[in-house]
């Protein structure tokens, strides 16, 4: 359970879609004037889309349907969350040539995996048995996603009634994937200062 702690290392706060594209463009220090001029190219909206569709693995008619603006204010409030994991991991803009490109794709870790992961690796096998074996664990487990995801107990519950949790939806995989490269990086970073 001491990679528990790791899960401080996510950012706190949501990441509006506007500014996480400024991000991505590498747009974000200008000048008002500036900002009016790049974000009104007519191809902009354009590939703001695609940047979301290939980062969250979603469908061009449903990113279409989070608004008609560059503010995307339709865009559900964990997939704020997600970019803002997606942010702090530095993906993107390393990655903007091959999500323009097409040829991106989005990480995926099923919940089983990143449970594991976060709550038992590192563990002996005596302490596993007797995490796995605790009777709040599937508490823990259930805790351990809606904090991570941003989404209700409800809803984590009714994916399935063990660790796989096999009815998770897709999205919900990729924001795991975001949020392992996003610990990565910042344990990473302390490694690297304490270096």
């Amino acid at each position: 359970m001491k990679n528990y702690e790791m899960l401080k290392s996510l950012p706190k706060e949501r990441l509006e879609p506007r500014q996480f594209l400024r991000h991505c463009f590498g747009i974000a220090e200008l000048s008002s004037g500036e900002l009016l001029e790049e974000e009104t190219d007519s191809q902009y909206r354009k590939k703001c889309i695609t940047v979301l569709c290939a980062i969250l693995g979603v469908q061009r008619p449903t990113v279409r349907k989070w608004g008609s603006d560059l503010n995307f204010d339709g865009i559900p409030n964990y997939c704020k969350f997600t970019l803002a994991y997606i942010h702090a991991a530095e993906i993107v803009p390393n990655q903007l040539n091959s999500i323009l490109a097409g040829e991106y794709n989005a990480p995926e870790v099923d919940a089983q995996t990143f449970l594991e992961k976060i709550l038992l690796e590192g563990l002996t096998e005596k302490q596993i048995l007797q995490t796995v074996s605790h009777a709040n664990f599937r508490a823990t487990c259930v805790k351990t996603l809606t904090q991570v995801l941003h989404i209700g107990t409800k809803s984590v519950q009714d994916w399935g009634q063990d660790m796989s949790f096999h009815k998770m939806p897709k999205i919900h995989k990729h924001t795991l994937g975001y949020t392992l490269a996003a610990i990565f990086k910042s344990s990473s970073k302390n490694w690297e200062k304490a270096a």
